[in-house]
């Protein structure tokens, strides 16, 4: 399988007890932990690995996972700096004006005369709103405020200039 037919939902940071739990970093919508039955693990040039998820406890940022087969703190420990990855053919739909943030890197930020301000190269997650961090590390809320035009088929975000902090 190809990289470019996942998205990334996280990282595993560590073991998390005796019986194989991953404690995971969060790098997805929530929401999209909400369900699942199904991870791919992947390690720095390795195959994508498929999982069964026994058991999820979401808690923050932060997600505990039960793996079907990993059921040890050694099992889990060798898991450990591996990104956790899902089909995009199973992503959920999304309302109008939702976006994957997979959908937004990368992506063209422009004003509203055409303008260019940079390329998005990852999003913040903020307290309140995500913020789009372009690649001369400029940060640009992703609220409707500041963001009046997403087209992610172009790969192009059109902001408010002047409303920039």
């Amino acid at each position: 399988m190809d990289k470019k037919e996942f998205v990334i939902l996280g990282k595993v940071e560590d073991a998390f007890g005796n019986e194989g739990k991953l404690k995971v970093r969060i790098l997805a919508p929530q929401r999209l932990w909400e369900e699942l039955n199904e991870v791919f693990l992947k390690k720095k040039g390795g195959d994508f690995l498929p999982f069964e998820v026994e058991h999820l406890e979401v808690r923050g940022k932060k997600a505990y996972l039960k793996l079907k087969g990993v059921d040890s703190a050694d099992d889990a420990l060798k898991m450990v700096g591996a990104h956790i990855y899902y089909p995009q053919e199973k992503l959920p739909p999304l309302k109008p004006g939702e976006y994957y943030y997979f959908q937004l890197i990368g992506a063209r930020v422009v004003d509203k005369e055409g303008n260019p301000l940079g390329e998005v190269q990852y999003i913040h997650d903020g307290v309140s709103y995500p913020m789009l961090v372009l690649n001369d590390e400029r940060i640009i809320p992703f609220t409707k405020n500041f963001v009046l035009e997403v087209d992610t088929d172009k790969k192009l975000i059109v902001v408010d200039r002047q409303r920039l902090p």
